[in-house]
């Protein structure tokens, strides 16, 4: 028997249909996103990558929604939203529709080129993300440099660099990775 998720237990409570669209929108969500977390958060099935709010979904009593984590996402999709009731932070779809796929797609690109553009923080801490939701780097800045530790992923997850910064001057032992994430070279800058 396969473990019900968070999502899973959460949708149990709707409709079998309803949860059965529902459903299939989690399953294109984390198929689309191999990294992708479930959760719920703030009442609503919520998938998540690397800790960050991606996209939210729920069904209610006269429709299902995604809420995109954004409020300028429905306006950049405004075209693709026009046969759909939309407000600047939920899209609503009829309860005898499944979720377009296409417009799924174009709604995990935008989310993702703006979580991009959100870093770095205030406080240095800087993601950036691959359009399948798999981080690409870490690290922080300090004066606007790249400072401390920092590490590159490629598109699989699996890791290709590590190393170290002070104040955007590589320092310290520099790992590269081969393609099964395994140390392959190391470089030592002084």
């Amino acid at each position: 028997m396969v473990a019900k998720t968070p999502i899973d237990k959460h949708l149990a409570r709707l409709p079998k249909a309803q949860a059965n669209t529902l459903l299939e929108l989690r399953d294109q969500l984390v198929t689309l996103l191999p990294t992708a977390t479930e959760t719920i958060s703030y009442n609503l099935a919520t998938i998540k990558i690397h800790g960050v709010g991606l996209i939210s979904f729920d069904g209610f009593k006269q429709h299902n929604s995604i809420f995109p984590s954004s409020g300028s996402i429905t306006q950049a999709l405004a075209k693709d939203l026009a046969k759909y009731d939309f407000s600047k932070g939920a899209i609503k779809f009829p309860l005898d529709q499944k979720i377009p796929t296409a417009l799924v797609k174009k709604i995990i690109k935008h989310r993702i080129a703006e979580i991009n553009s959100s870093y770095p923080k205030k406080s240095g801490e800087y993601l950036e993300f691959y359009g399948n939701g798999v981080l690409k780097a870490e690290g922080k800045y300090k004066s606007n440099q790249l400072h401390g530790k920092w590490q590159w992923y490629r598109k699989d997850g699996t890791k290709m660099r590590s190393g170290e910064f002070k104040l955007g001057k590589q320092v310290g032992t520099w790992i590269t990775y081969d393609q099964s994430g395994k140390p392959h070279k190391t470089t030592n800058f002084n």
